[in-house]
């Protein structure tokens, strides 16, 4: 579903974030927070996750598919155009 070049800019996103004074702390503390949350989480609601998710996918209709890869490229835009103004600031 995602292009080369929404690929990019959220490689772009993830450079500027790392290179971010604070992103290694928040990095441990997030993945501290869905370890936590994974240990914690049972399997009959990992099952019962998978099987929303299976309903939703199955639900989805092409109109929707296609609208959601529009906004998915607006949003793609957008943040490209923010990393690269924020890599001018520096």
């Amino acid at each position: 579903m995602w292009n080369n070049e929404q690929k990019d800019i959220w490689k772009d996103i993830k450079d500027t974030w790392d290179k971010q004074p604070q992103s290694e702390k928040i990095n441990i503390q997030v993945s501290k927070l869905v370890d936590e949350f994974k240990s914690k989480i049972s399997q009959f609601e990992k099952d019962a996750i998978n099987k929303d998710l299976a309903f939703i996918n199955s639900s989805v209709s092409k109109f929707e598919k296609e609208s959601i890869k529009r906004d998915l490229n607006l949003i793609s835009t957008l943040i490209k155009k923010v990393t690269s103004k924020l890599k001018k600031k520096k």
